[in-house]
């Protein structure tokens, strides 16, 4: 057996030689195992402890860490790798003629392939036809033919022609958390936080570093505990959109509030009307695979420009809508919680709130909406939770019936397990491991890396994952307002603004206004059209024109599914042959 490391830092494990032959030289297992990232609890040449890593990958349940690890057991005479257990970076491998071919990158396993591998269909159909929630509803795939990935969280072990996964990450409900007084329980959190933070800091010290930060709670928090333990003002980036100026996408004033109270250096970018086709073209060429939502393509345009500046690394609050309960989709779960537990006055008193804080013209937030949610998501009976098919289903008029009828009977549904009390402990535990953590931490990898940029998520991590989802809804709420167990601990941590800021926007990307300009409307017309893309039978004859046409007439916003069509056209114009 041979486990060859290349200098691109790829792998290729051979299961035997050419009878006669020498192992070639490089062969010989390395010293140490091969590491991306960083095991933040262990000093760097803390062989020991990364020993004790290797031989029980669990442990890092306890620790802080964004490492992915592929080692030789020259014991066992195979290859095991570990993922991190949020997934920030990825392990893919394949199997070739000679052997397992493994990487942490496509760009250094796709020249170990036996030949180039094909997009994968079932892949670019929940790209296109469902949700970009649902690129990972299988952890283990990718875009590509042959090509897996180790799911976050779990261990890979190749021996011979066996592949074995095996989770080591544990979500399981803790009981003593709920114990705690909510305030308790806030500080509990922030105190873990603030070490994850300090633990990453001394990690990076002698790197550069610096902050993505918006007008939400997450990133402003991560940027203000750093600035605290260092006790020094921190440099931001923030990406804006002065084409949007004044639109819900437009977050400059919650970021000026921030850094402005805080005085600390501010890089703000725009991206105004951007050459979209050139940009997610030229994005492509160095990622190999499309973006999950255009938000990452903006997140790859920032992290060159940090890079410009020296940036090798990029702090974010990514991970903290999943633990703390920060999407808008989440007050459901908190409302079914109540109403199974019979606390209608606390029911009622929170849906008021909602609907007071959240409220559209669009999607109205009232006791009848509430309850049609309830009635379409939760089955109280059994205690499940079932698919969103309002957004599972939401583009398949588009798509010709019998594909999506063979690719629906060909793919496992999507996963949703319930292993907590909870219902909101539960949806938060699915987004966690299936359906949003996945595709945005893989896609923010992408588009970082592009530039040699890497991510850092403090709130990504297993022990405030666990906690999190431990607590009860009401921990977590509080007259409509999201995040409570964080907002509570961070008075005089952030400015008031910032700390009670209701309105939910992250760092999405105003494609539908982009879209709304004829000339680039056109441009992704013509991209998709001359694409191989039509002539799969996927979409129904005339769809892309249809699609287009009713977007730039502003009679529908299609920007979640003009998304995936020019990504997918390019990927299918990139991958032909």
């Amino acid at each position: 057996m041979s486990f060859k490391a290349k200098p691109d830092g790829s792998f290729i494990y051979e299961p035997d030689f050419p009878s006669g032959m020498a192992a070639p030289p490089g062969s010989r297992a390395p010293d140490l195992c091969h590491m991306r990232g960083c095991v933040f609890s262990l000093a760097k040449d803390d062989r020991e402890g990364l020993q004790g890593v290797l031989d029980d990958p669990g442990q890092l349940n306890s620790m802080e860490s964004d490492a992915s690890i592929i080692w030789h057991d020259e014991a066992e005479d195979a290859v095991k790798c570990i993922r991190d257990a949020a997934g920030a970076t990825p392990v893919y491998y394949a199997k070739t003629r000679k052997g397992w071919a493994l990487s942490f990158s496509l760009g250094t396993l796709f020249p170990l392939l036996d030949k180039p591998p094909k997009p994968r269909e079932d892949t670019l159909y929940d790209f296109l036809a469902t949700h970009y929630r649902y690129l990972f509803r299988d952890p283990r795939r990718t875009f590509h033919e042959g090509v897996m990935q180790v799911p976050a969280g779990h261990v890979l072990t190749l021996k011979g022609e066996k592949a074995k996964l095996e989770p080591w990450l544990d979500l399981s409900f803790d009981p003593v958390p709920g114990t705690a007084e909510v305030q308790e329980a806030a500080d509990r959190y922030l105190s873990m936080l603030r070490e994850n933070v300090s633990l990453r800091l001394s990690a990076l010290a002698s790197s550069g570093f610096a902050f993505t930060v918006s007008s939400g709670l997450d990133s402003s928090t991560v940027a203000a505990l750093a600035s605290e333990i260092m006790d020094a003002p921190v440099e931001c980036w923030y990406m804006g959109y002065s084409s949007a100026k004044g639109s819900p996408y437009d977050e400059t004033r919650g970021v000026q509030a921030l850094t402005g109270a805080k005085g600390w250096t501010l890089h703000p970018l725009d991206l105004d009307s951007p050459d979209l086709v050139r940009e997610a073209s030229e994005m492509m060429d160095r990622t190999l695979a499309p973006l999950a939502t255009v938000t990452w393509l903006a997140g790859g345009v920032l992290a060159r420009h940090a890079a410009e500046h020296g940036c090798a690394y990029l702090f974010s609050g990514l991970g903290g809508d999943e633990s703390l309960a920060g999407e808008f989709d989440h007050f459901m779960y908190f409302f079914a919680d109540l109403f199974r537990d019979g606390e209608e006055t606390l029911l009622a008193r929170e849906t008021e709130f909602w609907a007071k804080l959240h409220d559209h013209p669009v999607f109205r937030k009232t006791p009848e909406t509430r309850d049609a949610y309830l009635k379409r998501l939760i089955d109280f009976k059994t205690g499940g939770i079932r698919v969103d098919l309002s957004r599972y289903t939401q583009n398949r008029a588009w798509f010709d019936e019998g594909w999506v009828r063979s690719m629906e009977t060909m793919i496992p549904p999507p996963q949703m397990p319930c292993p907590d009390p909870y219902f909101l402990s539960n949806r938060l535990y699915q987004e966690m491991t299936y359906e949003t953590s996945p595709p945005t931490l893989w896609s923010e990898h992408l588009a970082s890396s592009a530039y040699w940029v890497k991510g850092v998520f403090p709130m990504a991590s297993p022990r405030l994952f666990r906690f999190a989802l431990s607590l009860p809804g009401t921990f977590k709420y509080q007259n409509g307002l999201t995040k409570m167990l964080l907002r509570r601990s961070v008075k005089g941590l952030l400015p008031e603004y910032t700390r009670l800021n209701p309105v939910k926007t992250g760092f999405n990307a105003p494609l539908d206004h982009w879209l709304r300009d004829p000339a680039t409307a056109k441009e992704v017309r013509d991209v998709i059209l001359s694409s191989p893309l039509p002539a799969t039978g996927w979409l129904v004859p005339g769809a892309a024109e249809k699609i287009i046409a009713e977007h730039l007439s502003g009679a529908r916003n299609h920007m979640m599914l003009l998304w995936p069509l020019l990504s997918t056209a390019l990927f299918l114009e990139k991958n032909k042959g």
